[in-house]
C-alpha cells in the first residue's frame, strides 16, 4: 500500500528531526559499503489472468494452483555510499514453489482445461530486483535521509500442465502459463537513524504507477529494520518488508495480468566497511 511507504518515511523523519544540519564528518556507523544476506517469510497472495482476442478472460490464484502462500526464501542486498551524500542501493527478493494437486472443480487457464479428478502441476518463480540512486538531503551525527530514483524489475514465470486418467490410461491435457519481465521505474525515500553507533534503524520505500509501451502497472516496495552491530564490521538485522506488484502486459492479441502482494518479516546478516 502507498500508506506503508508514507508510514516508514514518517517514522524515519521523526527520528531525524534534530534540525537541518550542515555537512558533518562521516560517522562510524555510516559504512561506505554494506552487504546483506538473509531470509524472508512471505505471507503472500497472487492472482494471474490472461485474455486472448475473441476469448473470455481466465484467471487463477495461488490457492487454485496449490502453491504455498507461506514460504521462506532468500533475500540479498548491498549499499554503496559515494562521497558523503550519494548512495546506490540494491535489493533482491525471490519466491519459488511448485505444486501437484487433484482438481476438485473444472480448471481452465491459458488453454489448459482439466476436468474434476484430473491432476494439475504448477510452478511459480518470481524474482524481484530493486535498484536506487539517492542523495542525502539531510545528514547529522545521528541520521541521514535521502530521496532518489531507481528501477524495480519484476520477473515472473508461471507454468502449468494437466493430466487426466480415462479408463485406466493417463492422458496429457497440455501445458501453458505466463512469463514476463517488467522494468518499472520508481521514486525512492530512505534513511538511517543511529540510536547508538551499534544500533541502527534502517528504512526506505519506493513507489511508481505508470503506463509505457505494452506495460501498465504499479509497484510498491517498503522496508524497515533494526540492525545490531556487535562487531565493527559485522551485524545482524530484523524487520519487515512489503512488496506489491500489479502489472498488465498487453500485445496485439493477448493481455496478461500479474497481481502479487509479498509481505513478510525478514532477518539477515550484514557486513560493512
Amino acid at each position: 500500500m502507498k500508506i506503508s511507504i508514507l508510514v516508514l518515511a514518517l517514522l524515519g523523519s521523526v527520528f531525524c528531526l534534530n534540525g537541518w544540519a550542515a555537512d558533518v564528518a562521516t560517522q562510524g556507523w555510516d559504512k561506505r559499503f554494506t552487504l546483506r544476506a538473509g531470509a524472508i517469510a512471505y505471507d503472500m497472495t497472487g492472482e494471474f489472468s490472461t485474455t486472448k482476442s475473441g476469448q473470455p478472460k481466465t484467471k487463477v490464484d495461488m490457492d487454485d494452483l496449490g502453491l504455498e502462500e507461506n514460504e521462506v526464501d532468500i533475500t540479498l542486498g548491498a549499499t554503496l555510499r559515494i562521497g558523503q551524500r550519494w548512495r546506490i542501493r540494491f535489493d533482491y527478493f525471490r519466491y519459488s514453489d511448485d505444486a501437484n494437486k487433484r482438481v476438485e472443480e473444472d480448471f481452465d487457464f491459458d488453454g489448459v482445461i482439466i476436468p474434476v479428478g484430473g491432476t494439475l502441476d504448477s510452478s511459480l518463480d518470481i524474482d524481484l530486483y530493486v535498484a536506487n540512486l539517492s542523495y542525502d538531503i539531510y545528514r547529522s551525527r545521528k541520521a541521514n535521509f535521502g530521496i532518489g530514483l531507481g528501477v524495480h524489475v519484476a520477473d515472473f514465470d508461471l507454468k502449468i500442465s494437466g493430466k487426466a486418467t480415462v479408463d485406466g490410461n493417463e492422458t496429457d491435457l497440455g501445458s501453458g502459463g505466463e512469463s514476463l519481465t517488467a522494468p518499472l521505474p520508481n521514486l525512492y525515500v530512505g534513511g538511517v537513524y543511529a540510536f547508538r553507533d551499534d544500533v541502527l534503524f534502517n528504512y526506505g520505500g519506493g513507489w511508481m504507477s505508470m503506463s509505457y509501451g505494452d506495460y501498465d502497472g504499479d509497484l510498491i516496495f517498503a522496508r524497515g529494520a533494526l540492525e545490531y552491530w556487535p562487531y565493527k564490521n559485522v551485524g545482524v538485522g530484523a524487520g519487515y518488508s512489503y512488496i506489491s506488484v500489479d502489472v498488465d502486459y498487453e500485445t496485439n492479441n493477448k493481455k496478461e495480468t500479474y497481481d502479487v502482494d509479498m509481505p513478510g518479516p525478514v532477518v539477515y546478516l550484514v557486513v560493512g566497511f
